[in-house]
């Protein structure tokens, strides 16, 4: 292998191990515990975590920037069909300040009625946040809603 292409090799064999730590550490930090802290907890709603708000939200749910922290968001903490909204078809709830962030998220209407139960449930009772339940049956609403006239 000619020397310009071994470093490449190391790069890409580097990253891959960065990305694989990356995600055990996501997993870890979506154990629900306050900053992450805790033993790995890998429920439903940690694994539609880590496969499609880690990249945005990071593994803490602290934002990566540009995006709204999770924990002690009055969105993910208050009604959950104002959050299944958001998640499901990127429609920027009042409670998220305009200008401070992009304004609107990726949608994510692909995911099924549980994963997304699964997964809003795992944002309102991770990292301090103690809100109810979301179900099944609040996320049929929420599309139902979204899909009335």
């Amino acid at each position: 292998m000619p020397m310009r292409n071994v470093g490449l090799a190391r790069a890409r064999g580097f990253s891959s191990v960065l990305v694989l730590g990356l995600a055990s550490l996501g997993l870890s930090a979506c154990s629900g515990g306050k900053g992450g802290a805790g033993p790995v907890a890998q429920t439903p709603g940690s694994r539609v975590y880590l496969q499609n708000c880690i990249g945005c939200h990071g593994p803490t749910g602290q934002g990566m920037g540009m995006q709204p922290a999770l924990p002690g968001s009055a969105t993910v903490n208050g009604d959950p069909a104002v959050l299944a909204a958001w998640v499901m078809f990127g429609v920027r709830p009042a409670t998220t300040p305009a200008g401070k962030y992009p304004p609107m998220m990726p949608q994510f209407t692909y995911l099924k009625d549980d994963e997304l139960a699964a997964v809003l449930t795992h944002l309102r009772t991770s990292w301090g946040n103690t809100a109810a339940p979301v179900t099944v049956v609040d996320i049929a609403a929420a599309r139902a809603a979204h899909a009335a006239p």
